[in-house]
């Protein structure tokens, strides 16, 4: 009878389990893993705009009295040694992006000097990328990375960093020792750091963390525990554990404008500054200046919230300049603004902005006369680099003559702007006032330095009138 019961109650167990099967809808949400925390869910949420950044490069390895050694990563001087020769270096960051169209952010560091950068997506994809400009003084880079017309890679949203509190979770995300999209996890250590580093170099506000950082991490981001970026990563101290430094994002996001001139870069005129601001309903870009007598003039006033440019929604520094990246000389912007509480749509016309003559600036500027190097050029004078402006001549007693510049010296930075042709030059000098210190990244046989150099106020006559001095290689 026992047995009758019992097998009567497990048929109509089965027969309830069978019909809430049966009746419960496919979709139903499962009940919380405990095992998926939000360190989890943030690296989820993070990790499809992490990229690792490979950066092809020359660095001087030698031999002498001190034995064979080379600085593959940090700026390299010159040491009294017997030999030495130019070795191939592959050095690897991290990075990761911040527009669909691939704009990529990482440390100036993991650039430098590179000659050849690819970028790889959690997925395996590789793509070449290059520099658009560089920031050494913030170490902060932003990359293009060359897709298929009409691809589009995940992006990720700039945080914010006023509001850090010591002790709250951090994570970092990134390549460390070449070992893709590893994460770790730690706390906020301190903020407001400083770091002093040889040659004058000091950077401000940074944020301290006990996540462990090794090689590799550079340049990918720091998180909060929502998934939100609250940094990049940058450096660590080599002679501790666990203290590793970030930059803020609040740095970022202000240095973006600059590192995404797109006057510049495209050469054209606009004429609107903006500026990134936390709201308490989120993020927003106004309208900072608008110089007389430009295209925005009479159109955008500063104050202006930009809600939407050519019909995309724009509540980010990125989503603004990086559109601005898009738009042709010649073309119309078409902007949806918040002005005094009401909504107004305005259309600005971005104009051609004329070349300037770059071999004529670094003559009146620098005292240089340059040309652009070429892969035959690079192999006929044994050149490490083939990309750059070469000094085929200098002027005795000008600014570059004093700075110790010599033929066959190249020229491949001014301040954040890399350089490949005299354009790039004529972009870098164009607003620059004489007595401006300007910081040159300079390569001499095998040898990468950067140094200050003072401008010199521009002959009365036009520089590009002026005779050639020097001679060439």
């Amino acid at each position: 009878m026992r047995r009758v019961i019992a097998t009567v109650l497990l048929l109509s167990a089965a027969a309830g389990n069978a019909q809430d099967a049966t009746t419960r809808p496919a979709d139903a949400p499962k009940p919380d893993n405990p095992r998926v925390t939000p360190v989890v869910l943030a690296y989820r949420k993070a990790r499809p705009a992490v990229v690792n950044i490979s950066a092809d490069r020359v660095v001087t390895a030698r031999y002498g009295f001190g034995g064979f050694r080379g600085d593959p990563f940090g700026e390299v001087f010159p040491f009294p040694d017997v030999f030495s020769r130019p070795v191939p270096v592959k050095s690897i960051g991290s990075g990761f992006i911040i527009h669909p169209r691939g704009y990529a952010v990482t440390n100036a560091h993991v650039v430098s000097r590179a000659q050849r950068i690819s970028v790889t997506t959690p997925d395996g994809e590789e793509y070449a990328a290059r520099v658009i400009s560089a920031d050494p003084e913030n170490d902060l880079a932003v990359l293009k990375v060359k897709l298929p017309e009409g691809e589009t890679l995940p992006h990720l949203p700039l945080g914010g960093s006023d509001d850090l509190m010591v002790g709250e979770t951090v994570i970092a995300i990134g390549n460390p020792m070449g070992y893709a999209n590893t994460l770790t996890t730690g706390v906020i250590s301190g903020i407001d750091r400083t770091l002093a580093f040889r040659g004058g170099v000091r950077f401000t506000g940074i944020i301290q963390t006990d996540a462990p950082i090794n090689p590799g991490n550079s340049g990918g981001p720091l998180l909060n525990i929502r998934g939100e970026l609250i940094g990049v990563t940058t450096a660590i101290r080599g002679d501790a554990q666990n203290i590793g430094f970030a930059i803020p994002v609040d740095a970022l996001a202000r240095e973006l404008s600059a590192l995404l001139d797109f006057e510049r870069i495209n050469r054209v005129v606009f004429g609107a500054s903006v500026i990134q601001r936390h709201l308490n309903d989120g993020d927003a870009v106004f309208v900072e200046k608008v110089r007389p007598g430009s295209p925005a003039d009479g159109k955008l006033r500063p104050g202006d919230r930009i809600l939407a440019l050519n019909g995309l929604a724009v509540r980010q520094i990125p989503e603004f300049t990086c559109a601005m990246l898009e738009v042709e000389p010649g073309r119309d912007v078409r902007l949806t603004c918040v002005r005094g509480g009401k909504r107004v749509r305005v259309t600005v016309p971005v104009l051609a902005r004329p070349k300037p003559d770059g071999k004529a600036l670094a003559r009146a500027l620098f005292g240089l006369t340059m040309r652009p190097i070429t892969r035959q050029l690079a192999r006929d004078l044994r050149l490490p680099v083939d990309k750059g402006l070469l000094v085929v001549g200098v002027d005795v007693g000008s600014p570059a003559h004093k700075l110790g510049l010599a033929l066959k010296d190249v020229l491949f930075q001014v301040d954040r702007y890399y350089l490949t042709d005299l354009d790039d030059l004529g972009a870098a000098l164009e607003e620059v006032r004489p007595g401006d210190v300007l910081r040159l990244g300079i390569v001499r046989g095998n040898e990468a330095i950067w140094a200050p150099l003072r401008t010199r106020k521009p002959p009365a006559t036009r520089p590009a009138a002026l005779p050639e001095q020097g001679t060439e290689p």
